[in-house]
Order: structure tokens, then sequence, then C-alpha cells
């Protein structure tokens, strides 16, 4: 059988003019993450990341610790352009910003549901197209026999464990609203199809001297 280790990307700087890019907890949720996996893995056939800011800083700091000669970047591991969709549909609809996080939340599930059901005119993709390239991604990199570490989002890993779970789209947000920064995802490949293993594993986040570092944005 192969394996895919699904790597969601260090903490990023919320609330920063630039959020694309790790916060020093981020750098450091990095690098505990590649000495765990080079403890517990050891070497992977193939490293693949998304292009972002975030996705290369967080590979870069597990890569302190786990070594391997090439990685690839390829795009289509993205995360969606939720900002730019979620300012677009505020403009549409008139709805404003909330100040607390369980109203943010709600807010970020209705933006979900209004781009899936194609109600964001200026949205830079559909939410199917967004869907369709994280599979078609997955699917060109993984194979049975080999170990895959991937690094991308939390959108990601929501389309995958809809994907493999069969979860509607409720379900999905509530996933990605809850996945760790630097958390692992791991699937078993058969074939053509992922079998879920492992959702949001952070065992290098629990030791009583890093719980500060469970981190979610």
């Amino acid at each position: 059988m192969g394996e895919v280790y699904f790597v969601r990307h260090g903490q990023a700087s919320f609330g920063a003019v630039n959020y694309d890019k790790l916060s020093d907890l981020g750098h450091r949720q990095a690098e505990w993450l590649g000495a765990h996996l080079a403890a517990t893995v050891g070497r992977f056939d193939h490293v693949i990341s998304g292009d972002l800011m975030r996705h290369r800083q967080t590979l870069a700091g597990i890569r302190k610790n786990l070594h391997h000669q090439e990685c690839i970047e390829d795009k289509r591991l993205n995360e969606m352009s939720y900002f730019v969709m979620e300012q677009a549909w505020r403009e549409e609809t008139g709805a404003q910003l909330p100040g607390n996080a369980l109203a943010l939340e709600r807010h970020f599930t209705a933006v979900m549901q209004a781009w899936e059901r194609g109600e964001i005119a200026n949205a830079p993709e559909s939410y199917a197209d967004f869907q369709s390239r994280i599979l078609q991604s997955v699917r060109d990199i993984s194979a049975e026999g080999q170990k895959v570490l991937i690094v991308s989002s939390g959108g990601p890993v929501g389309i995958l464990m809809r994907h493999v779970l069969g979860l509607d789209l409720a379900a999905t947000t509530e996933l990605i609203l809850g996945t760790y920064n630097a958390s692992v995802t791991r699937f078993m490949v058969r074939g053509d199809s992922l079998r879920l293993m492992q959702f949001n594993g952070i065992a290098h986040l629990e030791l009583p001297d890093r719980l500060h570092a469970l981190t979610f944005l």
C-alpha cells in the first residue's frame, strides 16, 4: 500500500497586512513536525507543496530535520482565495464582518455555502474547480508502495476528507475550521482510491511545553 501524509501549514499571520507568511510560532511548529516525521517515517518517496509562501516556509521548517533532496511545487494545492471571495460576498449581500470567533465561524460557513451554490459573482474560481484541482493533484502524486508528503492548507484537507468520507458541505466546513496548524492527515493509497487513516494528527505538539502551540489560524 502507499500512504499520503497531508500537512496543513504552520500558523500564518492572521490579522496582519500579509496573511501569507508564518508567524514565529508557525516556524517552530514546522520544525517540530519535521523532527517528528524524521523519527517516525524517516524518508518519503516524494515531497510536494503548494507554492504559497506559508507552504514554502512550512516545508522549509520541516526540512530542517527531515532531509529530502527533491521537492516539487504544484499550485493546484494552493488554498482557495477565501478573503477575496468573502469581501465580494459582503459587497453583494451587505453582510458585516463579525467581531467574535463564533460569529466568524458562521460567517465562514455562509460564504462557503454561497460559493458552492455559485452565488459569488466575482469568485476567482468555482467551488467545483477548486475541488477538482485538489483531487487531481493528489491523484497525480500518490501511488501504491510509496510514501508521499504534501504541504498545503486547511481547505484542501477539507476537500480530501469530503471526498473520502462522502461529507456534505456543512460537515466539511466544520472539519476545515477544526484543522490544527501543522497537523497531519494520513491516507492509505489502494489502487485509485484513498482511505482515511488519521485526521488532524498533532503528536508533535502534545508535549506539556508545546500545548501553547495548538492553533487554528
